[in-house]
């Protein structure tokens, strides 16, 4: 839709930085943050799927270019001929926390919304996200989402792709329909990948307990404490339906990034676990799911550099603030990864086979239900 409206430019203090924002007049209730670094090929892709959303209240697209070098400027810029979309502009690249932080400080709606730019969201979900907002008195209305996934090659090419559901749907069962992390039937949510973008935030919210995201360079792992912050403290209501499509790594990609990132998956751990002490949270499901969480990271990270001392070094200390009765009593962690911890604690932790076996069991069935026998021993050939 071309506006008639002139565009307005501001040199604005976002954050401790001065940012070039453009914008024309425009009433949003909903705005999505697009962080977008170099994301040309699949940057016009995410903003359609945008473009196709419609509620009640405007939706609002905040695209935060982090000083891209390629085709993204011109692609944004395109697109912001519509009134619903602002630019704000880094004048240099400060990182994907910095670019979230900055679109959250200039977006005009009441609830933000996130699209990561080789992402896309299916129709629908502002509508009903808004909906679950505007009827009940939460900070989040979260959902679950589909992973499409890659064997090999780019998402610029054309390599096979299977949409899979991720491992929380229909498995969230809170007992009231607005909740918090440490009511029953819900911390499973908390186990899984950080998925941020799989729902939308009062921005009050945000702004009154000061959440924001951590700033660092680049993009890795940047999403886990804002993750953290918000689940654990937020008033939650949850859809079971996804609306959003993460683009998934393949396994090629996953593990070079593991072996050239080696600690940053157990300095991330750290960081939640400072978050989870400030906020005072002795919750014993929220407490095991962030050891078991602790645990795959391990494990991904072991996988890929096997007995490298970086990695053995950083496990270790992770180890030296999980609770050891807590880590006995997980039956969902892999024993042989029980083995190792109590080895290196020094301490005898009790390690059932039986109960692993029968979790084992029951996330294999759950697994054939929601993606299918050949997707269910995939996985617990490579978890075993």
């Amino acid at each position: 839709m071309a506006s008639s409206t002139k565009q307005i430019h501001e040199a604005r203090e976002l954050n401790g930085r001065i940012c070039d924002v453009y914008y024309q007049d425009f009433d949003a209730k909903l705005s999505f943050v697009v962080p977008i670094y170099n994301a040309a090929y699949t940057l016009e892709w995410a903003l359609g799927s945008l473009f196709a959303q419609s509620c009640d209240g405007n939706v609002e697209i905040v695209c935060v270019d982090d000083g891209s070098t390629d085709d993204s400027r011109e692609i944004v810029e395109r697109f912001a001929r519509d009134p619903r979309v602002m630019i704000v502009s880094h004048r240099e690249n400060a990182g994907y926390g910095a670019a979230m932080n900055d679109g959250i400080a200039a977006a005009r709606g009441e609830w933000i919304g996130i699209l990561e730019p080789d992402d896309y969201i299916l129709p629908g979900m502002a509508a009903k996200l808004m909906d679950a907002a505007v009827h009940h008195d939460c900070d989040i209305v979260k959902t679950p989402y589909i992973r499409e996934v890659r064997e090999h090659g780019t998402l610029r090419g054309d390599a096979p792709k299977e949409h899979l559901q991720c491992s929380y749907r229909h498995r969230i069962n809170p007992r009231t329909e607005v909740f918090t992390i440490t009511d029953p039937g819900v911390v499973h949510m908390l186990r899984h990948h950080p998925s941020i973008w799989s729902a939308i935030y009062r921005k009050g919210f945000l702004e009154e307990n000061d959440i924001k995201f951590h700033e660092y360079p680049g993009a890795g792992w940047a999403d886990n404490e804002f993750f953290y912050d918000t689940l654990l403290r937020g008033r939650i209501v949850y859809i079971d339906e996804p609306f959003y499509v993460y683009r998934e790594e393949t396994r090629q990609e996953e593990d070079a990034f593991a072996r050239k990132n080696k600690t940053l998956p157990f300095d991330r751990w750290q960081l939640m676990a400072d978050i989870i002490e400030r906020l005072g949270i002795t919750d014993e499901g929220v407490l095991k799911s962030h050891i078991s969480k602790g645990f795959t990271y391990f494990n991904g990270q072991y996988r890929s550099n096997g007995d490298d001392p970086q990695v053995l070094e950083a496990a270790h200390a992770m180890f030296d603030r999980m609770d050891p009765a807590l880590v006995a009593s997980e039956p969902k962690i892999n024993p042989a990864l029980k083995a190792q911890f109590a080895e290196y604690r020094g301490i005898p932790v009790k390690n059932s086979r039986l109960r692993f076996g029968m979790g084992l069991a029951s996330e294999f069935a759950y697994r054939v239900r929601s993606n299918g026998l050949d997707y269910a021993i995939r996985c617990t050939k490579d978890y075993l």
